[in-house]
């Protein structure tokens, strides 16, 4: 019986301990997200130029000209595909009265048509909410997002170079400071942590441009307008589970529909659609494989929490924190459980 009560006494005081750091977690994440933010992203930008620089260092060149070249080639390209994008919503903001012209002609032309079959359906209220003034402010809000990523990589950058700089003594440095079993434990735990969130960056990121880039070429192809503005939501939104890319497609959609005829518009729906499903669906999960392993409904509870504490950024994070909060949960002895109910799948007897 003793035994017994030990054992919920010690259980009790786990959860207890973890309820207490959970709420400081979240109000340090409320309250400090000028800077944890932006150190999370150098984190998960570090795990994905590591494979590059380390593939370089094997090659001869010193580990940190080769993070250097990395750092550079990726400032490069966000500076690159910042500029672009700027003119391409510049471009696309010119072109908002004409689009919202032929939207109210699209507009006029259903209530004609209903109104000969004899169906009292209106559109007209939905005419007189949308104006160019509309659109404008809705562009604004919708792409501030990308507008505050791109002006904190700066301090991303700074968090980074000092990242790079920890990395490679960390572990000396652990080995050091702490005994024979707790280091390992340690080392585990890092080790696993980076080995999940470098495949999961590396992957998501292969299966982000691949889409981002089909879903651009096809809105090229068929004249939409904003076609570089629309890839690069796609492959922003394409980090958030099961429902990012999908919420990416409604706008160019709703413009194809609006500026094209309606056959060629259906097309471009069905092509991006499978586009979609094709690297989500199939190639992601070919190249992901089991190693992910945390429940749907785990993963959409928790995009939901992020979104509420960091807005879209907050989504995009929010499976790499997901499979760090699991490795963690799991590599520890009394929060085993947890890690095992956020699964997937039951363990097997080998992994128990």
């Amino acid at each position: 019986m003793s035994e017994l009560s030990d054992q919920f006494e010690n259980r009790l005081r786990t959860a207890s301990h973890a309820a207490i750091l959970l709420a400081l977690g979240v109000l340090a994440l409320l309250h400090l997200r000028v800077v944890i933010e932006p150190f999370i992203l150098a984190v998960l930008i570090f795990f994905l130029l590591a494979p590059g620089a380390h593939w370089l260092n094997d090659r001869g060149v010193p580990l940190f000209a080769a993070y250097a070249f990395v750092v550079a080639a990726l400032g490069a390209i966000i500076g690159i595909i910042g500029w672009w994008l700027y003119q391409d919503i510049t471009k696309f903001a010119d072109g908002i009265p004409e689009y919202t012209d032929k939207l109210h002609e699209k507009i006029e032309y259903w209530d004609d048509e209903l109104e000969r079959a004899g169906i009292t359906i209106t559109f007209a209220g939905l005419s007189d909410s949308i104006n160019s003034e509309a659109i404008d402010s809705l562009l604004m809000s919708t792409f501030g997002e990308i507008t505050n990523f791109l002006s904190m990589m700066f301090t991303v950058f700074i968090f980074l170079v000092f990242i790079i700089l920890e990395a490679e003594t960390l572990p000396k440095r652990l080995s050091a400071a702490y005994s024979t079993d707790a280091n390992e434990k340690m080392n585990t735990i890092i080790h696993d942590i980076g080995k999940g969130v470098n495949k999961y960056v590396v992957v998501k990121t292969i299966v982000s441009i691949g889409t981002a880039f089909v879903t651009g070429a096809c809105l090229f192809a068929a004249g939409v307008p904003g076609w570089f503005l629309w890839s690069v939501l796609t492959f922003i939104l394409n980090y958030v589970p099961y429902i990012g890319s999908l919420f990416a497609l409604i706008p160019p959609l709703i413009l194809g529909f609006i500026l094209l005829s309606p056959s060629i518009a259906i097309a471009l729906a069905i092509i991006l659609i499978v586009n979609q499903q094709i690297w989500g669906q199939f190639i992601e999960n070919k190249m992901f494989g089991a190693s992910l392993d945390i429940s749907p409904v785990v993963l959409l509870l928790v995009t939901a929490f992020w979104f509420w504490l960091w807005g879209i950024m907050g989504m995009v994070l929010a499976v790499p924190m997901a499979v760090i909060a699991k490795i963690v949960l799991g590599n520890i002895e009394e929060t085993r459980p947890i890690s095992i109910l956020l699964s997937e799948r039951p363990p097997s007897s080998e992994e128990e």
